[in-house]
């Protein structure tokens, strides 16, 4: 038998405000054990009541519910087991100066795990709840909450499997938001007059690309309009690994240089109504809210050596935000291939290069409407002095086509070096200076030519940074960052930060 109880009490509060407040809570459970069985009740109330000092009435922070339930379960409760139980609760909130009772719930639940040993774990949580108002005026309430989580190998590591899906029954605001500045180098977002009318509109931020132009934070204004929604969440993971195969022969030699892995997340909110619940996330639905999904497999060839190391990512992703301004729908696709080669324990051999395809929708601007095609190569050599110091060169020639529009173009020319020192008497340096030729077609103080060029100006443009990183003792460093650039239109920016970092 197993009983808890807590009470916190009651407090006085005597600010000028308030006269009293009375804060009282109950917690009690009762458990009772026979062989691989088990048997329960709990309870649990509060009563939270606060009066104003100058009227004697209660405060909007008064409220009181009560909840007591009953539930059953047979296993072991740290390795195999199930139980299921019922919960009954009855809410009271502030109307017309009293407490009275707003609504009443029952909640059926499940969890368990039906599954575990040092290969497999499988576990399951439902959650089944009806919610019934004192005021006829408004519908029950049906919502529904479930988690399945599922591990698993197969043929001993050979193939590692991961598995998760909620759903969640709820409510999101209709966000609205606004923009506030904030010091440089503290916010998250720039502002782009693309209309020359001197009035900051919503559609005008961008995610800033340098410090110095990071002046504004998204900052969301409180909102009275909620939207009942049914929410999924699916997420799948697969490592495929022969790695075991490196001593055998033949066919299963050449798959032990392989290595790949593929996760897929999917979440996707869509308008719930008379109490349906859509269980599908790969559905389809004229009332989808918002969206969220994100592919990507890559194989490894060599993975973790630099003797011929080939690397290739197939990376595609989906969104789509229900904001005040209209919706918001973005799509992303890239193949991304990379090789990389030792030569005598010196030179470093590098070739990237990916395609480009980015897509975006806005439901009320039409000047954020694009969709970008291209693509990018990347070689690049190091000279490696020691493992932890090395000196590189390299070049990225990359092209870009917007489609939609006023069709614009951009084919851009980098060249750069950069280099990484580190010492043994833990004193760490990088720095990297590039330069950028973009010879860009179109209007660029759009929305999509900030995209296409990054923040760049057409033309030349320089950029270079530098960090240093000294560990002053063991729970103490100090890092120094440095970052510049400069465009034939412009003159040079500077920026810069100190930050010490302790560590407890």
């Amino acid at each position: 038998k197993k009983l808890t109880f807590q009470n916190l009490g009651s407090y006085l509060q005597s600010d000028g405000n308030y006269s009293s407040s009375k804060f009282l809570r109950n917690i009690a459970q009762v458990r009772y054990h026979f062989e691989k069985n088990w048997i329960g009740a709990n309870n649990s109330l509060e009563n939270n009541k606060e009066k104003l000092k100058s009227t004697n009435q209660f405060s909007a922070l008064s409220q009181k519910f009560i909840e007591y339930g009953a539930f059953i379960g047979r296993g072991d409760s740290t390795k195999v087991y199930v139980e299921i139980g019922l919960l009954k609760r009855a809410n009271d909130s502030l109307q017309m100066g009293i407490l009275k009772r707003v609504n009443k719930s029952n909640s059926y639940y499940i969890k368990s795990k039906l599954i575990q040993n040092e290969k497999s774990d499988l576990s399951i949580f439902i959650n089944y709840r009806t919610l019934k108002y004192e005021n006829n005026a408004i519908p029950k309430e049906n919502s529904l909450n479930s988690r399945l989580l599922y591990n698993n190998r197969f043929f001993g590591d050979f193939i590692q499997n991961t598995t998760a899906f909620e759903t969640t029954s709820g409510t999101i605001p209709q966000q609205e938001f606004t923009y506030l500045e904030v010091q440089p180098g503290q916010g998250i977002y720039t502002w782009n007059d693309y209309n020359n009318n001197g009035i900051q509109e919503l559609q005008e931020f961008e995610v800033a690309p340098f410090p110095d132009q990071a002046k504004y934070v998204r900052v969301f204004l409180p909102n009275q309009t909620f939207l009942k929604t049914h929410q999924n969440k699916f997420s799948q993971s697969i490592v495929i690994n022969p790695n075991s195969w490196q001593n055998k022969k033949g066919f299963r030699k050449t798959l032990s240089y392989f290595y790949n892995q593929t996760s897929y997340l999917i979440e996707r909110k869509i308008a719930r109504e008379n109490n349906n619940f859509d269980l599908n996330p790969f559905g389809n639905s004229d009332e989808l809210l918002g969206l969220n999904s994100n592919f990507r497999n890559s194989l490894f060839y060599n993975r973790g050596k630099q003797k011929h190391s080939v690397t290739y990512n197939f990376l595609n992703n989906r969104s789509k935000n229900l904001l005040s301004v209209g919706s918001l729908e973005a799509s992303s696709s890239s193949h991304q291939l990379q090789y990389a080669h030792l030569l005598n324990k010196t030179w470093l051999f590098g070739l990237n290069t990916k395609t480009i395809n980015l897509t975006t929708i806005s439901e009320n601007y039409s000047s954020r409407n694009f969709e970008i095609n291209g693509y990018q190569l990347s070689p690049k050599i190091s000279y490696l002095f020691t493992k932890n110091t090395s000196l590189d060169i390299f070049y990225e020639y990359q092209t870009k086509n917007n489609s939609i529009g006023n069709l614009e173009k951009l084919n851009q020319n980098r060249l750069g070096t950069s280099f990484t020192y580190s010492s043994n008497k833990k004193f760490t340096s990088n720095g990297e200076f590039s330069f950028f030729n973009n010879n860009f077609v179109g209007d660029q103080l759009s929305p999509v030519a900030f995209q296409m060029l990054e923040g760049l100006q057409a033309g030349k443009n320089l950029t270079w940074r530098l960090l240093l990183q000294k560990n002053l003792t063991q729970y103490l460093d100090i890092n120094i960052n440095y970052q510049g650039r400069k465009s034939e239109t412009s003159n040079a920016i500077h920026t810069g930060n100190i930050q010490l970092r302790a560590f407890f």
